[in-house]
């Protein structure tokens, strides 16, 4: 071909972007300077292979464009690959090697990390915490109503919700105030986390985290105080519920029953032993009560220690009148009254039904533990969220934050 009818040089970076590589135009261009196929196949563009700078340019302009389903792009990736590899002193398979670290261990880090940061980046409060936390904590919320209401019933039934004196006189022996106690406890906590699920609000999830935190403490401490000094906290206990339930037998109506009942349930008498009933002033055997004041029931026991006649329905409230004074025989005490004390009986239910209490004890733990752990998951949720959200808009953030 002559010089004047030769075409013009090839560029293959018009406006300093390389062009993709194509092997049919590069053996075309290969031939018009002279290098045939052989030139091409070397080179891939007239003239040898490109300058280095090329090579940054075009991976420059990759990675400002990635592929979007240009048939181009299977050509620009063996591009870059065989340029790598000519520019490296190396072939093809020595530029693709490089491209392909890392490997191993930070490879595997690498791919860790940027799932991680996928994951968080795209995170949202889960609603499966969010709406159980709320509907368990509503549950309790209505059981601390109802104890609150089961105490102000039996204020209003015994006569003496309007009387204050008589209200504040004996709260240790009214059980009454346990019951709005416990309640008023628990419907505080659950209104904590009731509400603070459904507003997403971290304060009062916090505030609930923090006195269930507190509840867990006291039972698992309690528990282990009790297993490693058992009988020093049973000595002890027994020593406040003589001054308690023996002593305050008849101070409160309510109270009297509420030791009834037990002392009936359990087939007990007593905290130990019916003997403790004689540091009660009604069942005292001392002289001056049975013969200054005559009383009757002085040297005996309440009727619910006393062994009911499975024949008769017609419950015997004198049954345990003068039944622990000298005059009646041990066989004659036994075949009336109950002679276990309270303590003992209690301890042997609870080794009978160990399976029973232990579930029960599980069960609670379960929950508590579980309530605490959907508190804090979602108070970092609530976190991300707040997060993404001043990151994504600082402006009206500043707004927030300097007041209108």
């Amino acid at each position: 071909m002559a010089g004047k009818d030769r075409p013009p040089p090839y560029n293959p970076y018009p406006n300093d972007i390389p062009q993709p590589y194509s092997r049919a135009s590069a053996q075309a261009a290969g031939s018009y300077h002279g290098a045939g196929p052989a030139g091409a196949r070397a080179g891939g563009y007239p003239g040898g292979p490109p300058p280095p700078q090329a090579n940054h340019q075009y991976q420059q302009h990759v990675q400002q464009q990635p592929y979007s389903g240009d048939p181009g792009y299977q050509h620009q990736s063996q591009y870059r690959g065989h340029s790598q590899g000519r520019s490296g002193g190396g072939g093809r398979g020595q530029g693709s090697a490089r491209q392909r670290q890392p490997a191993g261990k930070t490879g595997s880090l690498a791919r860790i990390q940027r799932t991680a940061r996928r994951v968080k980046e795209s995170s949202e409060i889960s609603l499966c915490i969010k709406y159980s936390l709320f509907f368990a904590n509503f549950v309790f919320w209505l059981a601390g109503i109802l104890l609150i209401g089961i105490g102000i019933w039996a204020w209003y039934d015994r006569g003496v919700l309007g009387d204050v004196e008589n209200l504040v006189s004996s709260p240790f022996v009214d059980p009454v105030w346990w019951f709005i106690v416990l309640g008023g406890i628990i419907f505080v906590m659950a209104a904590f986390g009731c509400i603070g699920a459904l507003r997403e609000n971290i304060l009062l999830l916090r505030l609930y985290s923090i006195f269930l935190g507190l509840v867990l403490l006291i039972e698992i401490g309690g528990g282990v105080a009790i297993y490693l000094y058992k009988d020093e906290i049973e000595t002890k206990f027994v020593d406040q519920l003589n001054d308690l339930a023996i002593t305050g037998y008849r101070d409160n109506p309510d109270f009297q029953d509420l030791v009834d009942a037990i002392q009936t349930e359990f087939k007990c008498c007593g905290v130990t032993s019916p003997d403790d009933w004689d540091n009660n002033l009604y069942f005292n055997c001392s002289d001056s009560m049975r013969s200054r004041y005559k009383n009757p029931e002085a040297c005996g026991v309440p009727f619910s220690c006393c062994i009911r006649n499975p024949n008769s329905e017609v419950i015997n409230t004198q049954c345990g009148y003068n039944v622990r004074s000298s005059s009646i025989s041990d066989a004659d005490r036994i075949a009336r009254i109950n002679i276990n004390g309270c303590i003992q009986a209690f301890k042997y239910w609870v080794q009978t039904n160990l399976v029973v209490v232990a579930i029960a004890a599980g069960i609670i733990l379960l929950v508590e533990i579980f309530g605490l752990c959907f508190a804090m998951s979602l108070i970092k949720d609530i976190k991300r969220q707040k997060a993404k959200w001043r990151k994504a808009h600082p402006s009206d953030y500043q707004k927030i934050q300097t007041g209108p």
